[in-house]
């Protein structure tokens, strides 16, 4: 089976210091996540504010990412854009600077065919990089028909799936087209549960920005057919799964990151920071966070 990596990656946030990228900040996030057990780390991404961050930007957080990884987990790069030559022009900087594999989100705005998804992820290939087709309907308003995925299976450099939906007669079905082909990987926090039950080969997740170990715990004991365990440890966890979307992704879970101490809570326009109304709502889960990772402030 093709696979980048198994177990937990992190949709890692890109760390902003009076709107620069903050070097410091992605150090701190990429060592806690590496030290909790982190299998990749997944750098612009959704989560990672891609859109809106310059090329050179880009170049900086991809070196300076790899560096401090240094091989100790897999390095992914979001490099999907609804500009063709965009995306291009990414997955080669990603595969020249060293990354492990990319996560091409499909075209959002165009809403392109199912044959034109097919194109745009063969043309992507031809760099002979491993890349993970990244389905999130509720942001590109479009969705990888099932059909497609089987057509792309045949694809030697696609190596994963990132199912962002919470449709699971869908998720059943994907899990039998990928099983023994390639990976495929939760993009629902929530439902991380249930795709291991069903043959995923681990996640691509928000809340292991600051609870890595415990996402990883889940994980562990799923494959390990624990399964009563990790369903119990799950559901402790789907408070914070569902603070983390109460507002756009990753502005709760940056709100959560400041509070922590780890980094600035700095968004991009045209992203703005936690409500009032937010804020009430993640604080409800915030004082037992802070509880549990006291000892790494």
């Amino acid at each position: 089976m093709r696979k980048i990596f198994e177990g937990v990656c992190t949709a890692l946030v890109t760390p902003w210091k009076n709107n620069k990228v903050d070097f410091d900040g992605l150090k701190k996030l990429i060592e806690i996540n590496i030290n909790e057990g982190a299998d990749a780390i997944c750098i612009l991404g959704t989560t990672g504010e891609s859109c809106c961050v310059s090329q050179n930007e880009r170049e900086q957080i991809i070196r300076y990412s790899k560096k401090i990884i240094s091989k100790r987990c897999k390095l992914i790069v979001g490099t999907g854009n609804n500009n063709f030559e965009t995306a291009y022009y990414n997955t080669k900087m990603a595969k020249r600077l060293g990354a492990d594999g990319a996560l091409v989100v499909t075209p959002y705005y165009n809403k392109t065919t199912q044959a034109g998804l097919v194109k745009y992820y063969e043309k992507l290939s031809e760099i002979k990089l491993p890349l993970i087709v990244y389905n999130v309907p509720s942001r590109t308003g479009l969705m990888v028909e099932e059909s497609t995925i089987k057509t792309l299976l045949k694809n030697e450099y696609i190596y994963g799936l990132k199912e962002s939906t919470a449709d699971i007669n869908r998720i059943i079905n994907l899990c039998k087209i990928c099983k023994n082909k390639i990976a495929i990987y939760s993009g629902e926090d929530k439902l991380n549960f249930i795709f291991y039950t069903l043959g995923a080969s681990g996640c691509i997740s928000v809340a292991s920005n600051f609870i890595c170990k415990k996402v990883k715990e889940i994980y562990v004991d799923a494959r390990s057919q624990k399964i009563k365990k990790a369903n119990n440890k799950q559901t402790k966890i789907n408070a914070i799964n569902d603070v983390l979307f109460c507002e756009t992704n990753p502005i709760p879970v940056k709100y959560i990151l400041a509070r922590l101490g780890y980094i600035k809570n700095e968004v991009r326009l045209p992203l703005i920071p936690l409500s009032k109304s937010g804020e009430k709502r993640v604080e409800k889960v915030v004082a037992k966070i802070l509880k549990d990772v006291s000892q790494k402030l």
